[in-house]
Formats: C-alpha cells, sequence, structure tokens
C-alpha cells in the first residue's frame, strides 16, 4: 500500500510526464529540422512509456486529474509558454530555455523519488528517472554542440 507522499510524487511524475508527452508530440509536430523533430519524438515517447507503465501498474491513479503541485503546475505553464514561442524553425534561446526547465525539474523529481523510504518503490520511478535522463543528455549534447557550432561558424 502506498502512503500519501509516495502516491503525490507518482501522481506529479505522472502529470509531469503526460504533459510533456504532449508538449513534445505537438512540438515535433510543427518543427521543420530533422534533428529537433527526431529528439522531441524520443522525448515525447520516454514520457509516454513512463505514463503508460504508470497507469498499468497503478491502476486508481489513471483516471485521477492532473497534479496541481506547484512542479506540476510550472511545468505545465512552461510547456504551453514554449509551445506559444516554437514555429516551424524553432529558435535557438527557445531551446536553452527548455533545457534549463527539464533540467531543473528532473533535480526537484530526483530528490523527491530519494526521498522515498520504499527501497521498492524507490527504484521503480528511479529507473523512469533514468530513462528521462538519458533523453535530457541528449537533449543537453544537442544545444551544447548547437551552441559550440555556432561560436566557431
Amino acid at each position: 500500500m502506498l502512503n500519501a507522499s509516495e502516491q503525490s510524487v507518482i501522481h506529479e511524475l505522472k502529470t509531469i510526464c503526460a504533459d510533456g508527452h504532449r508538449f513534445y508530440d505537438m512540438t515535433a509536430r510543427i518543427v521543420v529540422s530533422s534533428e529537433i523533430r527526431l529528439l522531441f519524438h524520443e522525448m515525447a515517447h520516454v514520457r509516454a512509456d513512463i505514463v503508460n507503465d504508470i497507469n498499468e501498474r497503478f491502476p486508481k491513479l489513471e483516471d485521477t486529474m492532473p497534479c496541481s503541485t506547484s512542479l506540476a503546475l510550472s511545468m505545465r505553464s512552461n510547456y504551453k509558454l514554449t509551445h506559444g514561442m516554437c514555429d516551424e524553425t524553432i529558435h535557438k534561446d527557445c531551446l536553452a530555455d527548455l533545457e534549463a526547465m527539464e533540467t531543473w525539474s528532473l533535480a526537484i523529481l530526483k530528490v523527491n523519488v530519494r526521498n522515498i523510504r520504499d527501497r521498492r518503490m524507490s527504484s521503480y520511478l528511479a529507473g523512469h528517472l533514468a530513462n528521462i535522463q538519458l533523453s535530457q543528455d541528449r537533449f543537453s549534447r544537442f544545444t551544447t554542440d548547437d551552441r559550440r557550432h555556432r561560436r566557431s561558424g
């Protein structure tokens, strides 16, 4: 049986991933750059997999309303704002802001997962965060490589 804190972390992760999936999926559809499109499709897919796994493992959470923690609300707001700023030629500053936002949210989620006392639950959620971290690392390399390329060009 999950305690309230564990339920809250799972609900928050599910909400952020569901919002992230919608954002990356919608944004990938409008960008022209195939490199960014592939990256955003990957990020959408990782988040969709997490939402689906949480729904399968915790069916009671499947029909719940989105989480309203400050982190979840901030991410939702930032996704909406960022999507509104993106067009088919996504601006590089938009990518940098998005990368910073994702890094910030992942750091908070990691702290929340580390604070879960149930080792199995913490390990389960840490696996999902590791998948997000891998896609985040690719995103960071992409934006870092792009910044280096712009400076040398």
